[in-house]
């Protein structure tokens, strides 16, 4: 009998540490990064392929803080200040309600396309993400929560901007899921379409791909394990909610855009949100040579000409050609 509680001591040994390894994991994963309440992280840090791109980034944010945005607050579903950067357009045609990615700022990931959205008569909004830059909260997670914060600013818009202004959810990474499980909520009538950039599938599935691609931690246990930290610590379930999902009762346009060069999420998540999407009006934009976010950067003619066309197909009235 002996070797039977030395197995069994062995086995609870392996899994305390492992649950122990999973929750420390978590906690440097999705939990806030900040000094003084202010996130100190941003996505130009977070992925190499940015570094050429850092003047323009920088330049453009310049640009858009010239404009004087209005910095305005909204209170989540569960008591958090969410702060918003706010660019009226002149007669505007549409609202775009920009969500960032995975420990990114509006400010960053958006930078370079606030230009061509203000040229073209489009309100911006620009949050920060709950655990994100200016806004409170303590953890990241995945969309799950953020689903229901993309519900609040879009009920922000519509007391600020009226309920015949088209609203069209735009998002890149993490914030693209989010918009994507937005979907499944009940939204208003007037938003009229998702552009959704390297979204990942649900917060179990990218958890996966990433310790899968780590080569050094295996699924299981340790994936299985985040399921509880993640509820006990967070208040969430990596199984909660799902872009997948939520795309196969979704009625309005879907603009879906991943590079096939994406070694963060991989293009098969785009993939498979574009089949299970059950629009009557949904496209995959790909390019072949980009990396995690870069769709815009390497291709931004051909995708400006696909967000001008996208803007007509949501029923945005006056939109010019280019």
């Amino acid at each position: 009998m002996l070797w039977l509680y030395i197995s069994l001591g062995v086995i609870l040994c392996f899994l305390i540490a492992s649950f122990a390894i999973v929750t420390f994991m978590f906690f440097g994963a999705l939990r806030r990064k900040s000094q003084n309440g202010k996130s100190t992280v941003d996505t130009d840090s977070l992925l190499p392929e940015f570094d050429q791109y850092r003047d323009e980034v920088r330049a453009c944010k310049k640009w858009f803080l010239d404009q004087e945005p209005e910095n305005v607050t909204i209170r989540s579903h569960d008591g958090l200040t969410l702060r918003a950067w706010v660019l009226e357009a002149e007669n505007p045609i549409a609202t775009v309600l920009l969500m960032h990615g995975y420990r990114s700022r509006g400010l960053s990931d958006f930078s370079c396309v606030f230009p061509f959205y203000h040229k073209h008569g489009v309100n911006i909004v620009v949050p920060d993400q709950r655990a994100c830059g200016e806004s409170e909260g303590t953890f990241i997670t995945l969309g799950v929560k953020e689903r229901l914060d993309c519900k609040g600013w879009i009920e922000y818009i519509n007391g600020r901007f009226g309920t015949e202004l088209p609203i069209i959810m735009d998002g890149v990474s993490m914030g693209a899921s989010t918009i994507l499980m937005a979907t499944a909520l009940d939204l208003p009538q007037n938003v009229r379409g998702v552009i959704a950039d390297c979204g990942f599938t649900s917060p179990w599935e990218v958890v996966c791909s990433v310790l899968k691609a780590t080569k050094a931690i295996p699924v299981f246990p340790f994936a299985w394990f985040a399921r509880p930290v993640s509820r006990i610590f967070a208040g969430f379930g990596l199984t909660e909610a799902s872009a997948t999902e939520a795309m196969k009762q979704c009625r309005i346009p879907v603009f879906f855009a991943h590079g096939k060069k994406d070694l963060f999420v991989p293009y098969e998540m785009s993939l498979k949100n574009f089949e299970a999407c059950a629009s009557d009006d949904k496209e995959l934009f790909t390019v072949e040579e980009a990396g995690h976010g870069l769709c815009f950067m390497l291709e931004r003619d051909a995708y400006e000409k696909k967000i001008l066309e996208f803007l007509k197909k949501c029923g945005c009235e006056n939109v010019p050609n280019q």
